[in-house]
Formats: C-alpha cells, sequence, structure tokens
C-alpha cells in the first residue's frame, strides 16, 4: 500500500481496501456503484428576481435559490434542462414569482416557454426529466 500526494491520474481503480480522501473535486461526472455515504451539501444562491419575460428573468442554478424581490411580475430562469437536474426555489418576498424554464423548455404542463408562478413565501421543487421538461415536487407548487 503507497501514499500518494499531488498526483494527477486518468483512472484511479481500488480493488480492495479502504481510500480516504481530503478533498475530491469533480469536475466531470463521478459514479459511484455501491452507494454514497455521507452529508450531500447543495449549492446555495441568493437570486434577486429580475425582468418581464423568460429573456431577461435572473438565472438560477443547480440547487437552492433564495429569490428576493418578486412583485408577481418579475421572474427567474431556470438552467437549462439535464435530467436529473434539481433546482428548489424559495420566494421569500411579499409578491408572487414568475419561474421560466430555459428556451424550449417546459415546466409541468406549461407551454414551452411559459412561466410556472409560485406565490409569495412558498417554495418549490423542480427536477428536469429530459432535456425539455420539468416538474414540480409536488406536482403543484405548496
Amino acid at each position: 500500500m503507497g501514499v500518494y500526494r499531488g498526483i494527477a491520474q486518468d483512472n484511479v481503480t481500488i480493488n480492495s481496501g479502504t481510500a480516504t480522501l481530503q478533498t475530491l473535486t469533480v469536475t466531470g461526472t463521478l459514479t459511484a456503484s455501491g452507494g454514497v455515504t455521507g452529508p450531500v451539501r447543495l449549492p446555495v444562491a441568493a437570486v434577486a428576481a429580475a425582468g418581464a419575460n423568460q429573456g431577461n428573468a435572473a438565472a438560477l442554478s443547480e440547487g437552492l435559490n433564495v429569490v428576493s424581490a418578486a412583485d408577481g411580475t418579475k421572474g427567474v430562469r431556470l438552467p437549462t434542462a439535464v435530467a436529473g437536474t434539481v433546482v428548489i426555489v424559495k420566494n421569500t418576498a411579499a409578491g408572487a414569482l414568475l419561474i421560466y424554464p430555459a428556451t424550449g423548455a417546459a415546466i409541468n404542463a406549461v407551454a414551452a416557454n411559459g412561466s410556472y408562478s409560485i406565490t409569495n413565501l412558498t417554495s418549490t421543487m423542480l427536477v428536469a426529466s429530459s432535456t425539455t421538461q420539468w416538474y414540480s415536487v409536488p406536482l403543484v407548487a405548496s
């Protein structure tokens, strides 16, 4: 058994034993066939609602987005859908929030490019099922 520090390797295989990492940074896809244990942390972003349509709405990112400044006319836009992407939106404002998909996509049964609205002080979780479809969980925002 050896100790390796500061090396770059395309593929690493551990056939038996235990590997302990201080930090693991993945820029591509991480696949774990045996499951993953330990805490899972989502990225968190503060976003101010903006614009009045899909084209100028404020951009959201994967993870938790805490949104301010919603007034019933301003909105936010989901990232380009990739199956399995999860975006949680918390509306902290006193007004309703419009949520738009990226161009060409849809949320629930709303027409492509149409807005999905959540009321003041509520939240919704949106999960992409394909490159063009998002679904809210629960299906109706609560």
